[in-house]
């Protein structure tokens, strides 16, 4: 009798994997993040204008936690707090130098990475599974913050 495929072990078995691959291509990078603090990057990278609410929403962590993160990012040289002209009290958080250098040899890596895992998918198939795992994040979002 075969065991039925649940989604939570495809994706724990594909998260597994893909750190597994990429973990030795990331460890040749001169800076070393940890895992959250790579979050932390590609959500001001991705969105310019975010601020520590923001980031604090996007990686369900306190405000203090998010605070400490952005200091030690900053401390790498790699985020920056700059005025939000919009808001005197709060600061939008922005990428260096340093950190748009160092994401984009981490996107560079990550696209290489990517190129290798689509082989033999077809883009309707991306498609399909990007559509998906959206909804299914989606979800799992509000499970845990019905709001």
């Amino acid at each position: 009798m075969d065991k039925k495929r649940t989604i939570h072990e495809v994706a724990f078995r594909l998260s597994y994997d893909l750190t597994t691959q990429i973990a030795p291509k990331l460890s040749n990078l001169k800076t070393k993040p940890s895992p959250l603090q790579l979050r932390a990057m590609r959500q001001i990278w991705t969105n310019n204008n975010s601020t520590l609410l923001d980031l604090a929403k996007t990686l369900k962590r306190d405000k203090g936690q998010v605070t400490r993160l952005v200091g030690e990012l900053c401390d790498m040289q790699l985020v920056e707090r700059i005025p939000n002209p919009n808001d005197g009290r709060s600061k939008l958080l922005s990428l260096t130098k340093k950190g748009h250098e160092f994401f984009t040899s981490i996107e560079k890596i990550e696209e290489e990475f990517s190129e290798r895992l689509k082989v033999g998918i077809s883009q309707e198939d991306l498609d399909t599974f990007f559509a998906v795992s959206d909804k299914l994040s989606e979800n799992l979002r509000e499970l845990v913050d019905p709001n």
